[in-house]
């Protein structure tokens, strides 16, 4: 997670779904600490710096931690070739597209200008960004996909927190959901994988506000894992 971080609703979703979380400290060896490792969760946090997948920087793109980057990267190509399951959570799908080859949008509203048409961040009157379900935050999920099994729908009412996104798919990853905006909001694996699955929302704060969808999705990901 980035400095500063309070990881408790990601514990929280974990372990209501029947797993314990380790925390992953930055500056930590990848491979140690998959080690004794059940499962993968790559959770949000800072920008992806646009310097990891080759792109210029930008006035748009802040705080960045490009040894966060590094790690993540090391710990998502370690986890594929050990066939740990795998959960990407908003920055953590858009540091996995970039681990495995893709792009990104630097900044959502700048690059769709007057075709931006929903928000995918909402602030509230305190200038908080909006941590529950946005009425207008609609994925469109693939029928054949496994998030459309796991959630029962192939439309879902999501919460969202993001200003970057997927630009360019990595070629071992298939976009299975969208927002009508265009918006890349899910991944999956084209490679063996018992479970892999990046999300551009935050599941784990909306575990009591979408008939059980955000629940599944945890659940799916702690099953594979035990």
């Amino acid at each position: 997670m980035s400095r500063g971080q309070d990881p408790v609703e990601y514990f929280e979703a974990l372990r209501e779904a029947g797993g314990e979380p380790v925390r992953i400290e930055s500056g930590a060896d990848a491979l140690l600490a998959l080690s004794d490792a059940r499962g993968l969760l790559v959770t949000g946090g800072v920008d992806v710096d646009p310097a990891s997948y080759g792109a210029p920087p930008s006035p748009l793109v802040t705080g960045v931690e490009p040894e966060r980057d590094r790690l993540e990267t090391e710990l998502l190509r370690a986890a594929r070739e050990r066939g740990l399951p795998t959960l990407c959570i908003c920055r953590g799908l858009q540091i996995a597209n970039v681990a495995f080859g893709g792009t990104l949008i630097a900044d959502i509203p700048a690059a769709l200008g007057d075709r931006a048409t929903i928000r995918h961040e909402q602030r509230r009157s305190d200038g908080r960004s909006e941590r529950g379900l946005i009425a207008e935050h609609v994925v469109r999920i693939e029928p054949d996909s496994r998030l459309a099994a796991i959630v029962g729908t192939t439309e879902l009412v999501t919460g969202a927190r993001h200003h970057q996104s997927a630009d360019v798919c990595a070629a071992d990853l298939r976009i299975v959901g969208r927002t009508p905006d265009g918006i890349v909001e899910a991944l999956e694996a084209r490679f063996a994988s018992p479970f892999w699955l990046a999300v551009q929302w935050h599941p784990e704060s909306t575990r009591a506000l979408d008939d059980g969808a955000s629940r599944a999705i945890f659940r799916a990901f702690v099953d594979a894992a035990v």
